[in-house]
C-alpha cells in the first residue's frame, strides 16, 4: 500500500501545479521540443477541456466527478498535439536537411570571388 502523501493534496487543490507537474509529458516519449513548448502554454486549453468534460457529465443528468489530475493521468498529450498542431508546424521542412544554394553569377559576384 502506497505511503500517506500529505503534500499530494496541494497537487489537487491547486490544478496548475497538477498540470505542470506532468510536464515530463508534455514532450512525448522522445521529447520532442517543439512538442515540449507547444504544451508550456496550454494550460487553460486543456483546463477547459476538463471543464467541458465535466459539463457533459451534468447535462447528462449525471453528477459532475472527476479531479484534474485524475483527467491528466488519462489526457494523451501526443495524441492531442498530432490533432491539434498542423503537420507543417510539427515537422521541419525540407530546408533543414538542403543546404542553402548560392548562384555564383559572372559580373555580379566578381567582387566576392576576389
Amino acid at each position: 500500500m502506497p505511503e500517506f502523501n500529505p503534500f499530494l493534496e496541494f497537487i489537487y487543490d491547486e490544478p496548475k501545479a497538477a498540470y505542470f507537474s506532468r510536464a515530463d509529458q508534455f514532450g512525448g516519449q522522445n521529447n520532442y521540443r517543439p512538442q515540449q513548448n507547444y504544451y508550456q502554454n496550454q494550460f487553460s486549453n486543456i483546463y477547459n477541456r476538463y471543464l467541458g468534460d465535466l459539463g457533459m457529465q451534468a447535462r447528462s443528468g449525471i453528477q459532475p466527478q472527476g479531479e484534474f489530475n485524475d483527467f491528466l493521468g488519462t489526457f494523451d498529450f501526443n495524441k492531442h498535439y498530432r490533432e491539434n498542431v498542423q503537420y507543417e508546424t510539427r515537422q521541419p521542412g525540407l530546408s533543414a536537411f538542403v543546404p542553402r544554394m548560392q548562384w555564383q553569377v559572372p559580373g555580379i559576384n566578381d567582387q566576392r570571388l576576389r
